[in-house]
């Protein structure tokens, strides 16, 4: 069976026009993909973190000594040790201890009560698009540590 002359063609761009939308949809379940591995990751990052901050013991002789603790439970949120070595590369990439925020819940005695661990400003650098989250993934915990209120930091 034989063409006609208004037929030919049709095959090749209906190839093409699939291919494209094929493609397409590719494209962006990859990309969704890769975003949602990279939330992953700040999800379990972030939640190593804040049971690491709940369990510890809290010490409060001095200002200086809360901010130490909270630079411990920043370097565990992003290199998964409270002090990495130098030269430790980060679970997430690009993330930095900047981007970690923690937050003392204190109840009336100046107790801590509870943590609170979130991601401050992070980036994810798709293929086609770029995500920004602020303020997540965050958790929140009941703390169950020592309250050392005369000791130092380390």
């Amino acid at each position: 069976m034989k063409m006609s002359r208004d037929r030919r063609g049709h095959a090749l761009l209906e190839l093409a026009v699939s291919a494209a939308v094929m493609v397409s949809c590719l494209a962006g379940t990859v990309e969704f993909g890769y975003t949602f591995y990279i939330y992953n990751e700040l999800v379990t990052a972030v939640g190593n973190g804040g049971r690491y901050a709940a369990m510890r013991t809290y010490r409060s002789a001095a200002p200086a000594d809360i901010e130490k603790g909270k630079a411990a439970i920043r370097n565990m949120v992003v290199y998964g040790d409270a002090r990495p070595a130098p030269g430790t590369l980060p679970q997430v990439a690009n993330l930095s201890p900047e981007q970690v925020q923690v937050e003392w819940v204190t109840d009336d005695s100046g107790g801590p009560a509870a943590v609170n661990v979130a991601i401050g400003d992070y980036t994810v650098d798709a293929v086609f698009g770029i995500f920004r989250f602020t303020g997540r993934p965050a958790v929140e915990f009941p703390f169950v540590g020592r309250f050392a209120p005369a000791e130092s930091e380390p």
